[in-house]
């Protein structure tokens, strides 16, 4: 393994301590950055659902545990004023994972927070803080794997910079937060792998339990763990000997905290699983996705749908180095493979097994889902959760160029264009902020309007009703239609407007004051009268970043 002695390369005079002062300024401005903006990001249309969700099983666990039945009274009508509060009395939608709404819900109460606007930035401001603390372990798992620190916080940037992953980190309270745990869990796992002791084989078992109470696909760890102990069982006859119990711990440990932190189980355990897991393996959502200029059933994507999101929605540099990455993994796989023998093992270092096995938790769920023609949408969201492999995979790429027998000048020109390519991240971050979500790379980002769609998460309604609450005049009674799929009436909650005098009517048209579209829909408008904009209305506002329009407002004439 060819270790990049970055240090010796640009900060010769620090010693180990300078170095470790520079790790802590380093996570702490990045900490700074992020509190000091959560405020400017909106309302995702998801957020009143999963708040709901929270509160569901916050009310559950207080009338199970607790005989105050004033507090409980209390719950139960806060709960029934909330979106989504009549489904999910009925049964509906109780499979989806509570772990972090739970949490977030229960901040609210002990918090006692009353402002609407107030509770959505308290969970922004938590959903930052998980992504923080999963840099930290993500920058562990690289310091651990290649031991350099300047190399490791180098990946770091990597990883916190790439536009969507950014802005989604303060308001995906689903994705993200999977994604957080997912890091959480493969740094244990990493560490048993080049360890395999009972107190690490105990932490990775609770954080890929963790993982799994928040999306069922966290089961992959434990399924993937248990192939990669077989192997190495069958390459040495001691090692199931030696470890067997550890395994066996991992075993119940793993779906005795899957049980413990997921209430849905503890009804109906096995059947409520198998429930879950047949749910989100292929979700019944009856739209149609725009994607490459063409609305596509959900359900029945092309197989290249999740490839296209992530090469269009990652810095093309990302992309160069990933590939780099994955081949040289790829290739050492297949030769190693070929050539498994007494002597010659699958994996000949514990580097190379770890390299291994991240690459596999890329590819395998990819894979799975167009193997099963699983439902998606909103690009590739469903499967952030692999993105931290990509990113280790990036890193792979740069020091596999990097060991290459170049001459010093050469390896100099490539920090130079990795410094250059930061740079003009994070030059995107700044330019399209807060609508890092619309972010595409040079690639499609002139033509993105037209071929994929922009806004699924509305996060410019709010900049949008603002506007027009800012343009009235104080006593006017003014209506607004949504011309496009988008619960825009979800706005009221962090918005100034009141049901006295501004009103949201949904997609009928009754001669509305306004018509806002952010040309997100579940199926082709051509089709659908409903979202047809009248000739005697005008465009007043349209929401810009660069060449990308991400709503726009209608006014009648």
């Amino acid at each position: 393994m060819f270790k990049i002695n970055f240090n010796n390369l640009y900060i010769k005079t620090l010693n180990k301590n300078f170095s470790k002062l520079f790790e802590v300024l380093f996570f702490a401005l990045f900490l700074f950055i992020g509190l000091s903006i959560v405020k400017d990001y909106g309302l995702s249309t998801d957020e009143p659902f999963q708040r709901t969700n929270g509160y569901l099983w916050y009310l559950k666990l207080i009338e199970t545990f607790s005989s105050n039945q004033e507090y409980i009274e209390v719950l139960k009508n806060k709960f029934e004023t909330m979106y989504w509060s009549q489904e999910m009395n009925n049964g509906f939608y109780n499979e989806y994972g509570v772990l972090f709404d739970l949490f977030a819900a229960s901040v609210e109460e002990f918090l006692e927070i009353k402002n609407n606007l107030n509770v959505f930035y308290t969970k922004h401001i938590l959903t930052f803080l998980l992504f923080f603390l999963s840099s930290i372990f993500f920058y562990k798992i690289i310091y651990e794997r290649f031991q350099d620190r300047g190399f490791s916080i180098l990946i770091t940037l990597f990883y916190i910079s790439s536009p969507r992953i950014f802005a989604e980190s303060f308001y995906n309270c689903k994705d993200i937060v999977f994604m957080c745990f997912c890091v959480f869990a493969l740094y244990f796992c990493l560490k048993s792998i080049n360890k395999f002791s009972f107190k690490n084989n105990f932490y990775f078992s609770l954080f890929a339990a963790l993982a799994t109470d928040i999306r069922i696909m966290g089961i992959l760890f434990f399924v993937l763990y248990l192939i990669f102990f077989l192997f190495n069982s069958l390459e040495n006859k001691n090692f199931f000997k030696t470890n067997y119990k550890k395994i066996i711990l991992f075993f119940f440990s793993y779906f005795l905290f899957v049980f413990i932190f997921w209430p849905f189980l503890w009804d109906a355990p096995l059947q409520n699983f198998l429930l879950a897991f047949k749910s989100f393996s292929n979700y019944g959502l009856n739209l149609h996705v725009f994607f490459l200029g063409e609305y596509i059933q959900a359900n029945n994507l092309p197989w290249y749908y999740i490839p296209v999101w992530i090469l269009i929605t990652s810095p093309i540099i990302f992309s160069i180095f990933f590939f780099i990455g994955l081949i040289k993994i790829s290739l050492l796989l297949f030769n190693n493979f070929l050539n498994v023998s007494e002597k010659n093992k699958l994996w000949k270092q514990k580097y190379e097994q770890k390299d291994i096995f991240v690459t596999i938790f890329f590819l395998l769920p990819i894979f799975s889902v167009i193997f099963l023609n699983s439902t998606l949408y909103g690009g590739w969201r469903h499967l952030y959760f692999i993105y931290p492999s990509f990113v280790y995979l990036i890193a792979v790429g740069i020091n596999y160029i990097l060991g290459l027998n170049f001459k010093n000048y050469f390896k100099k020109i490539l920090f130079i264009i990795i410094f250059l390519s930061l740079s003009f991240n994070f030059y995107g971050l700044f330019k399209l902020h807060p609508y890092q979500n619309v972010y595409f790379n040079f690639l499609v980002e002139k033509r993105a309007n037209k071929l994929f769609e922009i806004d699924y998460w509305g996060l410019g309604n709010k900049e949008a009703i603002n506007f027009i609450v800012n343009s009235k005049t104080k006593n006017n009674n003014v209506s607004v239609r949504t011309a496009s799929f988008t619960p825009l009436f979800y706005s009221k909650l962090v918005t100034n407007t009141d049901d006295a005098h501004f009103r949201f009517t949904g997609t009928q048209q009754i001669d509305q004051d306004f018509i806002f579209t952010n040309y997100i829909y579940e199926s082709d408008p051509k089709y659908l009268k409903k979202y047809l904009i009248p000739k005697n209305y005008s465009k007043f506002f349209s929401l810009k970043r660069g060449n990308i329009i991400i709503n726009e407002i209608y006014k009648k004439e």
